[in-house]
């Protein structure tokens, strides 16, 4: 089937614009804006499910995520096989959610509205990489179903991701924009003392549905009109990519600047891998921003062709020295769990150091490795997540057990140890251990 469009035709699969498709997208999104709005009113009224964070939790995230991957699901994917990838995604987001609210410290939280959801609410950091690996996941499974394969071509992994990541923004935009519009709505009203549109906006079981209800109807009208997202993709892809030049410039001067000012001042700053990790991070969005799906090589100005090589062999001296310097803080101080997220970070940014230097090094196709190491990290990726916030490697308890050990094998005294460490920041197991502590007599300082 094909759509007519003021550029031409634009072929779209005529599952993805048919009625019953945009019937079932307003449908999950009408039900989805309930359930949200019955969560909330809970959580408010402080009645079930809201008294039990370990059910509460899980049930927030599924609701909020799930139902965002049927809308954007429906029409490109088999539906038994679509409804199977959403009973697993929300499994597994449903298991984050328990064990976000099981590992929580029964110290609670002193202030505010925080004291009052402790222990109900997940934390952002799961609330947030739920959803970054939940996208991740979907544009994988979208991207191979499309191909019909296990692993999908790169060209098709491309495509999806980035017309996902656009049609959240341009929903989220869309949002925004539809109630920029009710709240001038609201106050031409109230110029004639006619306040039925404010009442009507502050009431949660009016706000909650139509925002979440308009969400899905964006993703849908941006569903519809693929070469639209193409074209604002290929635009934002162009001009960030003249970023690369700028960035790798900056990055090789700092290199370059590190024998005459040593490391020593990095070590000073006590924040040196994190900025060092961002600026991986820069340096691996803009070389992407250049290589794209990898078929455009022979339209890369030779500028973004040398730049984004060049910047492709200054990732693994970046990580390195980020590497070295958490290092040398895990040596002397062991884990914490601000370390332990480091780690996980430059995993990740080494997976992309080695691949990046040997597509930098490599003959032939400019960059052809990018591809392949980019699908990799992806893989990558959602298992450091899983492993993150579940016990596997979860910060909290890898941080404990590390500071116990160097307890006990005297690297650090009972009088100088951390006590606070454990009861304020190690979640169940820091009270967990505090409590063998000071059961044996060890950890008096603690109370």
């Amino acid at each position: 089937m094909a759509i007519a469009t003021s550029g031409g035709e634009l072929s779209v699969p005529a599952s993805v614009v048919s009625r019953p498709i945009a019937a079932a997208r307003v449908v999950v999104g009408l039900l989805q804006g309930l359930v949200l709005y019955w969560l909330y009113n809970a959580l408010q009224q402080k009645a079930w499910p809201a008294t039990n964070g370990q059910l509460f939790a899980p049930l927030l995230l599924v609701s909020v995520y799930v139902p965002i991957l049927l809308v954007s699901g429906l029409g490109h994917a088999n539906l038994k096989r679509l409804l199977a990838w959403v009973l697993a995604a929300g499994a597994i987001s449903g298991c984050m959610g328990f064990y976000d609210i099981w590992r929580l410290s029964p110290l609670g939280v002193d202030v505010g509205y925080v004291r009052d959801t402790h222990g109900i609410l997940p934390s952002f950091l799961v609330f947030f990489f739920t959803g970054v690996g939940l996208y991740i996941a979907h544009a994988l499974v979208l991207a191979a179903t499309a191909d019909r394969r296990w692993i999908a071509r790169y060209t098709s992994y491309f495509d999806v991701a980035w017309k996902l990541a656009i049609q959240i923004k341009l929903s989220l935009l869309f949002v925004g924009v539809l109630w920029l519009v009710l709240q001038l709505g609201a106050a031409l009203f109230m110029l004639l003392n006619l306040a039925f549109l404010k009442d009507l906006l502050q009431k949660s079981w009016f706000s909650i549905p139509i925002t979440v209800l308009a969400f899905s109807a964006a993703l849908h009208i941006t569903d519809v009109r693929p070469g639209i997202v193409r074209g604002i993709r290929t635009l934002l892809l162009v001009l960030m990519s003249w970023l690369l030049p700028l960035a790798t410039l900056i990055v090789l001067g700092f290199l370059l600047s590190l024998p005459g000012t040593g490391l020593a001042s990095l070590w000073a700053t006590r924040h040196a891998t994190a900025v060092l990790l961002g600026a991986a991070a820069v340096l691996v969005l803009l070389i992407n921003t250049a290589f794209q799906n990898g078929e455009i090589a022979i339209q890369v100005s030779p500028v973004l062709r040398w730049s984004a090589r060049i910047a492709a062999l200054l990732l693994a001296p970046i990580v390195l020295i980020g590497i070295y310097s958490l290092g040398l803080r895990v040596a002397d101080y062991g884990w914490t769990t601000a370390r332990v997220f480091a780690a996980a970070c430059l995993l990740v940014a080494s997976c992309y150091a080695g691949g990046y230097g040997w597509a930098a090094i490599g003959r032939g196709e400019w960059l052809r490795y990018v591809a392949g190491v980019n699908v990799a990290t992806a893989f990558l990726v959602l298992t450091v997540l899983l492993a993150i916030f579940l016990p596997i490697a979860d910060p909290a308890r890898v941080s404990v057990a590390s500071q116990l050990a160097r307890l006990q094998a005297g690297k650090v005294s009972a009088a100088k140890f951390d006590f606070d460490f454990l009861r304020f920041h190690g979640e169940r197991y820091g009270w967990d251990a505090l409590q063998k502590l000071k059961s044996a007599s060890q950890g008096a300082e603690a109370t």
